[in-house]
């Protein structure tokens, strides 16, 4: 492990594999290849315990497996980041101190999930829960949370709250903030940017601002981000590598590009573009990962549930649009996933 400071780049949120639809047991043979496939680009670091990688859903002995996975592929090239996953404040420092003793360089602390969540008007309860894991854990350690989630949403943190925790917390190494729309004005990602900064410069620490995903990836990177922490580098992490290698070297022609090609791709995965759920937003990543041979198996665990069967062409047509070569058909996941749907209706 050693002493993270700095966060920047593209960070994927690698996803896990299993044997088989049913999703009983983790291949962690085709973990650790497809950590592998992460691992040859040029990355900021890589994270294996965010939603993406289920982190909700595995026992703690099989997140601790990936986790030594991810560290051996890594040796020490790029930093390793866990997940912290509780709605318990004492949940979460133990997952921390678990993963701390195994040796990651830092955590994504999720916030805890609270009813009736009002951003503005207690965010006292957030503050004291990222101070005391801050305190307690003494872990570099990101906070995914942002204006960009809806309202209500516990992910939901506006700019002020930023403002407290990143003052108080000395262990706080970035944000991963969701942003969708517009990048400037009021609890715009430009303003949370600056806010970190104004943060920073009375701190003397760097919290560096990480866009959520890479639906606006080369905006977000305009508007201030030093990078993003994404689940869909499992699908295309060659070009999002190459727009922040662009954008870095002031190529924003090239970058533009980039980011046009794979705007079909984008509208599909997020589902928002074309009229559809977000929520099954890591599950089209997922098997659009698996349609370019990127991973061995695109299930996942309940409560994930594939998406409605008329959106498996529509993620392998977008592939195509995008300038991607498929190497699976959008057929051979609805022959797996058939059986599971029946079941699914018989339990109804």
């Amino acid at each position: 492990m050693t002493k993270l400071s700095v966060l920047e780049g593209v960070i994927p949120a690698a996803p896990v594999m299993y044997t088989d639809a049913t999703c009983a047991t983790l291949d962690y043979d085709a973990c650790r290849d497809h950590l592998r496939f992460l691992l040859r680009h040029e990355i900021g670091a890589v994270c294996v315990g965010g939603h993406a990688g289920e982190t909700e859903c595995l026992t703690m002995d099989e997140r601790l497996k990936v986790i030594d996975i991810a560290m051996a592929e890594s040796r020490g090239r790029v930093p390793i980041l866990g997940g912290v996953i509780a709605d318990s404040t004492w949940a979460a420092i133990e997952q921390v101190r678990i993963q701390k003793e195994r040796g990651v360089d830092g955590v994504l602390v999720c916030a805890p999930t609270i009813l009736s969540w009002d951003a503005a008007a207690a965010d006292e309860m957030l503050v004291a829960h990222f101070a005391t894991i801050d305190r307690e854990g003494r872990l570099p350690f990101v906070i995914y949370g942002g204006p960009g989630a809806g309202e209500g949403s516990t992910t939901r943190q506006l700019p002020a709250t930023f403002t407290k925790i990143a003052s108080r917390c000395e262990h706080l190494v970035a944000w991963k903030i969701p942003i969708r729309g517009v990048m400037t004005g009021k609890n715009s990602l430009e303003e949370c940017v600056q806010t970190l900064a104004a943060a920073g410069r009375t701190t003397q620490r760097t919290v560096s601002p990480l866009v959520a995903g890479d639906f606006s990836f080369l905006s977000a990177l305009k508007a201030g981000a030093k990078g993003n922490v994404n689940s869909n580098e499992s699908v295309r992490v060659d070009d999002n590598t190459a727009i922040y290698k662009a954008f870095r070297e002031g190529d924003l022609a090239t970058a533009q590009q980039l980011q046009d090609r794979g705007k079909r791709l984008s509208d599909v995965i997020y589902g928002i573009g074309v009229g559809r759920s977000y929520t099954f937003f890591h599950y089209r990543g997922k098997i659009a990962a698996w349609m370019l041979g990127h991973i061995t198996n695109p299930f996942m665990r309940l409560p994930q549930v594939p998406p409605p069967a008329d959106e498996i062409q529509m993620i392998y047509d977008a592939l195509v649009a995008s300038g991607k070569k498929p190497v699976r058909e959008a057929g051979e996941f609805e022959h797996a996933a058939r059986s599971f749907r029946a079941d699914m209706r018989v339990a109804a």
